[in-house]
């Protein structure tokens, strides 16, 4: 997502080629066809395709020299632990990152407010999982909608009795649109090392995604870690080990589950993974280019104020903190 020097001389490079094309096509149609017209607007539509080309790129580039806002950052600081493992370099690109995804992804309250907290930890949620990819591109998502709670198969928030879901990435008629429960978004930050973030897991999908189709295999990944992959997917969800109690049960509802799971699961608590199964931890590593071990190593939230059972609830949601989330 972000313009590095080289990208942006690429893109000129294409959007002057390309514009130059377009007036000699018109020129030499026009000519060719003795209407002179098609001659007299070929530079205008030139200098339109030479825009067109040129416009995301330009908006990106001025995007990210937008100073960072100081609420995010304290926010990132006090929620993301992950953010607080980077180094400055890094911390700069997480940024970057953050602000283009926030210029061009619509976050949307459905019978709720996105305030700061809950737009930082959207943007937190999707760069993650795309942070070790050099030029990754969230292609398919216009828009995400915050419910003010859990919602039902119907993406109903009142009066299903099912309403047990916390994310979703929508297809058909929703495609393009992640929802996501604004108290199970913020909850899934207040303890790193529970294996569970519903944002993450909903940006899994995502990357799983970007080949395509969401079928649990990521774009880029080698033939030989496919094979490993897909064999031991495939040999848990038909016979799970007696060792996978670690694991949320969630994920053995398909392949395509199994790997958001194990992706919360890499973010949130990698030392763990890599003890109980340190060729999965591997794999995961090579899947995503990251060693969150090694990154998450000792990182401790700072300590919070503690919320009283009779406080209002730090989601917004104007119900008391005993029943909201902290059911």
């Amino acid at each position: 997502m972000l313009v590095t020097p080289e990208k942006n001389q690429q893109n000129q490079k294409a959007a002057l080629v390309s514009a130059v094309v377009a007036a000699l096509l018109f020129n030499i149609a026009g000519a060719l066809l003795t209407f002179y017209p098609l001659c007299i607007i070929a530079w205008p539509i030139a200098w339109g395709v030479h825009y067109q080309i040129r416009r995301k790129c330009k908006r990106r580039m001025k995007v990210v020299q937008q100073p960072f806002p100081k609420e995010m950052e304290q926010i990132l600081q006090t929620h993301v632990a992950y953010y607080i493992a980077l180094d400055e370099s890094q911390r700069e690109r997480f940024r970057q990152l953050m602000l283009v995804f926030i210029d061009e992804v619509r976050i949307t309250g459905i019978q709720t407010d996105v305030d700061i907290v809950t737009r930082t930890l959207v943007a937190a949620s999707a760069v993650i999982p795309i942070f070790g990819f050099p030029d990754w591109e969230y292609s398919r998502l216009g828009e995400v909608l915050i419910y003010p709670r859990s919602f039902g198969s119907n993406f109903q928030r009142e009066g299903d009795s099912d309403r047990s879901t916390l994310g979703l990435v929508g297809t058909g008629s929703l495609g393009g649109v992640m929802i996501l429960s604004k108290p199970a978004l913020i909850s899934g930050f207040q303890n790193p090392k529970d294996k569970r973030n519903v944002g993450i897991h909903e940006f899994a999908h995502l990357v799983d995604l970007g080949d395509g189709a969401i079928d649990g295999l990521p774009p880029g990944i080698s033939a030989d870690e496919v094979r490993p992959w897909i064999e031991w997917v495939h040999d848990e969800l038909e016979d799970p080990s007696e060792d996978r109690h670690h694991i949320n049960p969630y994920g053995y509802t398909n392949e395509v589950e199994f790997f958001a799971v194990l992706t919360e699961y890499f973010f949130e608590a990698p030392d763990v993974l890599q003890r109980k199964n340190p060729k999965m931890y591997e794999i995961l590593t090579k899947m995503y280019h990251q060693d969150s071990k090694s990154l998450l190593s000792g990182v401790k939230l700072p300590r919070r104020k503690k919320i009283g059972r009779n406080s209002p609830c730090p989601c917004g949601s104007g119900k008391k903190y005993k029943k909201c989330c902290l059911g």
